[in-house]
């Protein structure tokens, strides 16, 4: 019981990550577009832009769970360079860069759009019976 919480801890974290990334692949080159975007982001999360979950397949849900099972390492691995880097802001940018590069690789590689994989996770995120869904596909 306690590895499905860590691991829905993980998907929280790893999507407010990947909607970052979201935000830095629009404005290419602008190192600021992040925390400019932090707002939007929060706004686009109100439940009343959420999915509806009927909207997602068994595909859709499967491949979610497989990339949650990647991220979860992606977010091990990142969190430790980035506290050895968090006395050296430029380092640690580029760190937290990386991850959100690899984040989105994983999303892609396992089938699923980032857009698409952002809606679950906002949905898991506002929906207790949507994200007990998601905790026993884990």
């Amino acid at each position: 019981m306690k590895k499905p919480m860590v691991t829905l801890a993980a998907l929280l974290f790893s999507g407010a990550l990947t909607a970052t990334a979201t935000a830095t692949a629009q404005q290419p080159g602008n190192p600021a577009a992040p925390q400019q975007n932090a707002p939007q982001t929060q706004t686009m999360q109100t439940p009343q832009n959420l999915p509806d979950a009927s909207e997602f397949s068994d595909a859709d849900l499967d491949a979610f769970i497989a990339t949650q099972k990647e991220m979860a390492g992606i977010q091990q691995t990142y969190s430790r360079k980035l506290q050895a880097s968090k006395d050296e802001p430029q380092k640690a940018m580029k760190v937290q860069q990386e991850a959100q590069q690899k984040m989105v690789e994983a999303v892609e590689e396992n089938g699923l759009e980032l857009e698409r994989y952002n809606q679950i996770v906002r949905l898991a995120q506002h929906d207790a019976d949507f994200r007990a869904t998601l905790q026993e596909k884990l």
